[in-house]
């Protein structure tokens, strides 16, 4: 059983996990405790844009015509979105945003969104250090204590180069990495462990 707080930190999925929502994923952590766990898939993109992102949300064309990449944080509200930001601004400003690091913070409100729109709408438009997720992952009370013990997650620590530096369909294997294992090395270790 998991007593401490695994948040901020990454979930690995373990392969094969058998849930097709989390085969070959890395899940950022944001909230672990006892009434359950929230998390975001950071590997896996979505198959909508940024710019169809902020034209469903009513932003003008120069932000509805942006590039970039969107990702599927998740099953549970798929139609909820979040940005990552890697920038020191405060979360503290930004109202229910989860703080991962001095850096580091994740939050739905409609404020980060405007200040994204803003500076897509300024020359040269650019996310800068952030990253658009749409949807999340959750569990209930116990439920990814049960999961990790089962062997379905590897927990890994929190890295910001995993989610800024690496490149998405290398962030499975670079989150491996963090515990000094590769994929494969671990898929051997769970089929001696479930022996």
């Amino acid at each position: 059983m998991v007593d401490a707080s695994l948040a901020p930190g990454f979930l690995i999925a373990s392969p094969p996990l058998g849930d097709p929502n989390f085969e070959r994923t890395v899940v950022l952590l944001g909230l672990h405790g006892p009434s359950g766990a929230l998390g975001f898939v950071i590997n896996r993109v979505a198959p909508l844009k940024l710019g169809d992102v902020m034209g469903l949300a009513g932003y003008g064309p120069t932000p509805s015509a942006a590039a970039g990449a969107v990702l599927v944080g998740g099953p549970v509200e798929p139609g909820s979105g979040w940005v990552l930001s890697g920038d020191a601004s405060p979360a503290s400003d930004v109202p229910g945003a989860i703080e991962l690091s001095t850096d580091v913070s994740i939050s739905s409100s409609r404020s980060v969104f405007d200040a994204l729109a803003r500076d897509l709408e300024t020359p040269p438009a650019t996310l800068g250090k952030r990253l658009i997720i749409l949807g999340y992952s959750g569990w209930g009370p116990g439920q990814l204590e049960g999961e990790i013990a089962h062997g379905s997650w590897l927990p890994a620590p929190f890295d910001a180069k995993v989610l800024f530096d690496v490149d998405v369909g290398q962030r499975w294997e670079a989150a491996f990495a963090l515990l000094g294992v590769s994929p494969a090395m671990s898929m051997g270790m769970r089929i001696v462990g479930n022996a």
